[in-house]
């Protein structure tokens, strides 16, 4: 069998909207374009948001003009995900293309005409030329039979911001050598000031010197030992003489030049012939500062060329802050006296996001969202919206459906009354139950370590509409909520209370809990806590991830971002 071709038949738009909880998305960078522009038997149309990872959805049709059905054409949609499309700057851009099903087989009808079949689909590299306003990408796909296939096509873009400062990159990557450099011109209010340049990389870290892996959840007598245990994350490097990535920090990284800025360009070599295997996955980056301390902090750098691989990296250590950064309020609240339950707001302005975890009548866990809780100003004050309970799709081991509204029902009232940023008290009606009950943020820090960001928000995947993680951060620890479904249907959550910060990345043990049935009194000795399975959130940059997890038998991967409001 092989793949259809791809074709143009429209455009696809992609909603980033929470249609259920009416949750507006921010504006962002959005791509669109042509997936096979020359092609005679099918193509498609594209749109995507975001930069380097660009999510978004191909309206695809196949042609097959020799298989004898009266419809010989088919159309369909497919989720599609860009890595390493980074248009801060001009010149050859490299990444990877994957599309979640495509067209592969067909069965014919009593009546001559034929159903299509989707099956799941793949991942490519491609490369790319950006002049700043227009681009060309060739995609280098195969086809199910193992021929290769590739589709070329122009594309057009919609940039929120900027570059940083003006770069041009040229690249040669083939599969044996790589040679990149690029000309950076600093920004005209930093000429004359004295500054080094800085050529660094984020890497997996198997292919780094000195950067051990990071752990999954231990193995034990819940869990057997499995080969995803070691995992790759994405770190801090350098290349040495020898061609190799070398690991280095804020403090240890060498400057590739040093002296006054001026106003000409300054050619810069990345990478000069260097072996592409000990390169492939990540993502290369330029950038100048006093110190390499002070480009971090000042956000003086941007992508040169990102290399593709099984584990792409897309992102620094620090990068540029969310588009709105949370509020005060942001983090995980409360009663210390009742371990076994808590409520995550996210506060934006005068609104928060409110995520009760608790229990069902039968002390299985169970989750509600008050997704408008306002009237808010500062860190004291009264917000009051309605509780509702989601109930969506299996979601391990299958494609996850979006959520519908009909799916989404009230389930009562919520109100959070704060003195300060630590200090509150919750009230809350569900059927007949109606309580108050003090909370304070609940501590969750480890060690003294602050990272560059601050990840504490709501992170969602725009296009599965109706999960999501709470993350609370304090110093270089990540409690994470995590909210999804059960096989039935039903909301449940788990937690990651230990989700260490290390490099760009976090990861840490999955919990589940059976608590006391929800009522009128909570008393926590009736909390069990069970070992569900293992978690990493590698970061892309300071608003994007990448989830991979383990629970029971089922080992996936998600694309998160923040949920904006």
């Amino acid at each position: 069998m092989t793949r259809g071709r791809l074709n143009g038949a429209g455009i696809a738009a992609l909603s980033l909207a929470l249609a259920s909880l009416g949750l507006p998305a921010a504006p962002t960078d959005s791509v669109t374009g042509n997936l096979d522009s020359t092609a005679k038997d099918g193509g498609g149309h594209y749109t995507c948001y975001g930069t380097p990872t660009c999510v978004g959805v191909a309206t695809v049709t196949t042609v097959h003009h020799n298989n004898n059905c009266t419809n010989n054409t088919f159309t369909f949609s497919s989720n599609i995900t860009f890595t390493g499309l980074d248009l801060s700057h001009t010149g050859t851009i490299t990444g990877t293309f994957t599309i979640a099903q495509v067209q592969s087989g067909q069965t014919t009808n009593q009546d001559g005409s034929c159903t299509y079949q989707l099956v799941p689909g793949s991942t490519w590299p491609f490369t790319a030329t950006w002049d700043g306003k227009q681009g060309q990408m060739t995609i280098a796909s195969v086809d199910t039979n193992g021929t290769s296939n590739p589709f070329a096509g122009p594309f057009i873009a919609s940039l929120a911001s900027a570059p940083v400062f003006p770069m041009t990159v040229s690249a040669n990557v083939t599969t044996t050598t790589s040679t990149v450099s690029a000309q950076v011109q600093p920004r005209p209010q930093d000429v004359g000031a004295a500054a080094s340049i800085y050529v660094f990389a984020q890497a997996p870290s198997n292919l780094v010197i000195g950067a051990p892996p990071a752990k999954r959840a231990p193995a034990g007598a819940t869990r057997p030992a499995k080969p995803e245990d070691d995992a790759i994350v994405c770190v801090l490097a350098q290349v040495n003489a020898s061609g190799q990535f070398v690991a280095v920090s804020a403090s240890t990284m060498q400057a590739y030049l040093m002296g006054v800025l001026t106003s000409q360009s300054q050619a810069v070599q990345i990478l000069n012939n260097v072996p592409t295997p000990n390169v492939v996955g990540a993502s290369l980056f330029v950038g100048y500062g006093e110190s390499a301390a002070a480009m971090f902090s000042s956000n003086l750098y941007q992508t040169a060329l990102s290399v593709p691989g099984g584990v792409q990296c897309t992102a620094s250590l620090a990068s540029a802050p969310a588009p709105t950064s949370p509020g005060a309020l942001t983090g995980r609240w409360w009663n210390a006296n009742e371990s076994g339950w808590g409520i995550h707001f996210t506060q934006r302005g005068s609104n928060i996001f409110a995520a009760w975890y608790t229990y069902d009548a039968a002390g299985k866990p169970k989750w509600y969202v008050a997704s408008a809780c306002t009237g808010m100003t500062g860190t004291s004050g009264t917000c009051t919206g309605t509780l509702y309970e989601v109930n969506g799709p299996t979601f391990f081991g299958v494609p996850f459906t979006p959520i519908t509204a009909s799916q989404v029902s009230a389930a009562g009232m919520l109100q959070a009354s704060f003195t300060d940023a630590n200090n509150g008290s919750m009230t809350y009606t569900v059927g007949s139950v109606t309580r108050t009950v003090p909370i304070t943020r609940q501590p969750v820090g480890v060690g003294t370590l602050t990272p560059a960001v601050d990840y504490s928000d709501l992170w969602w995947n725009p296009n599965e509409s109706g999960w999501g993680i709470a993350m609370a951060q304090q110093n270089a620890n990540i409690f994470l909520a995590w909210y999804v479904y059960d096989n039935t249907g039903k909301p449940v959550w788990y937690v990651a209370s230990n989700c260490t910060v290390n490099g760009s990345s976090c990861s840490g043990v999955l919990y589940s809990t059976k608590g006391p049935a929800f009522g009128p009194t909570f008393p926590p000795n009736q909390i069990q806590v069970i070992t569900a399975g293992s978690v990493i959130v590698s970061f892309v940059d300071a608003n994007n991830a990448v989830l991979s997890y383990t629970v029971g038998n089922v080992t996936a991967t998600k694309t998160i971002t923040r949920q904006i409001f």
